[in-house]
């Protein structure tokens, strides 16, 4: 349906207007929004590179969706979009029939993104690998995983007392919501001791539960991840990759969430990617298995600093762009940062 929206001749009239006066050394596309005009750029663009940045695999999203009974959210879209219409839209049977035909029709569309562009860049290995399965050989070389960059805020430290548990977000975002609402099941079941405090602006009201505390928006970062502080991050929405836990441990804060929550970024630890059981053992007495969640959160940002540094986000790119035989052979074009080529 984004695509829909954005395939009007008005659009294609702008990005000719755009790359003649601009004549960019690359294009790069944000998201899957103008896969029907590709066609069209790639004339335009005279052989320069193209990179489509799909960030997420949108065909993937909507099929969990699908299967997980959620609703549709209108994103970047939901002051332009009516509450009745959303009510509407959310129905299950129209929701259902919405989010089937998005994620057939997105699967195609990516695909044909694919071959037209001379790259493809997400930001999760899971999403990669599940695109790649649907492309042949040829294509499977376009597809390249670039994530966003972290970089060490403060050490990791072993959190002093008195602890407490920290989860940030609002409740405008799906994914963030649903961690909520879980995370306070969790203490109106479990009732541990240790205080959790939720950060950000909520839209909703929530029941009273004991220890629980909404601490609304958070001024800066350092307030919320303090040296007294573990930060909760289970995920419940399958996709990209969850930044909270890539921000805790730069903040040298603990993550630990379940395995959605550290899902495609190529690490995995057992005592930091928990199984519900043990994520609730965990709250409800953390002081013993804190020694295994810290040598585990070491991994981690040892790891974060060696895959998600400032330098391999801009080696990777510089690699992607060196790969393509349509990109000049200039100086000026190699040490171009990323933020350079022309977005569209």
């Amino acid at each position: 349906m984004q695509v829909a929206m954005f395939s009007h001749w008005r659009h294609a009239h702008v990005l000719a207007q755009t790359i003649k006066s601009f004549a960019p050394d690359v294009i790069y596309i944000d998201g899957i929004r103008l896969v029907d005009q590709l066609a069209h750029i790639g004339r335009l663009s005279e052989g320069r590179p193209i990179i489509v940045d799909f960030d997420d695999l949108m065909s993937r999203r909507a099929t969990v969706l699908h299967r997980a009974s959620l609703p549709l959210s209108a994103g970047y879209l939901t002051k332009s979009v009516p509450a009745p219409v959303m009510k509407l839209i959310n129905a299950r049977v129209l929701r259902n029939a919405i989010l089937r035909y998005e994620a057939f029709c997105l699967a195609r569309q990516e695909r044909e993104a694919v071959e037209a562009a001379h790259a493809v860049t997400l930001v999760s290995r899971t999403d990669a690998a599940a695109l790649s399965r649907t492309l042949d050989a040829r294509a499977r070389n376009k597809v390249h995983v670039i994530a966003p960059p972290v970089s060490t805020v403060r050490r990791l430290m072993r959190p002093v007392y008195p602890l407490r548990f920290v989860f940030i977000g609002s409740d405008r975002q799906l994914q963030n919501r649903l961690s909520i609402e879980y995370l306070c099941d969790v203490w109106r079941r479990v009732t541990p001791d240790v205080e959790l405090v939720i950060y950000g602006r909520m839209v909703r009201r929530y029941q009273a539960v004991p220890n629980v505390r909404f601490a609304g928006f958070a001024p800066s970062q350092a307030d919320v991840y303090t040296k007294n502080s573990v930060a909760l991050c289970p995920a419940f929405l399958a996709g990209g990759i969850k930044s909270k836990v890539m921000e805790a441990i730069a903040h040298g804060c603990v993550p630990v969430g379940n395995e959605t929550a550290f899902e495609g970024l190529g690490f995995h630890e057992p005592a930091l990617a928990m199984h519900a059981d043990d994520f609730e053992r965990f709250v409800a007495n953390p002081w013993p298995h804190m020694d295994a969640a810290l040598r585990a959160a070491e991994r981690f940002a040892a790891w974060c600093e060696s895959e998600h540094s400032v330098t391999a986000f801009t080696t990777r790119w510089r690699n992607l762009l060196r790969l393509s035989p349509a990109l000049p052979e200039q100086p000026s074009a190699m040490s171009m940062p990323a933020h350079q080529p022309l977005q569209l």
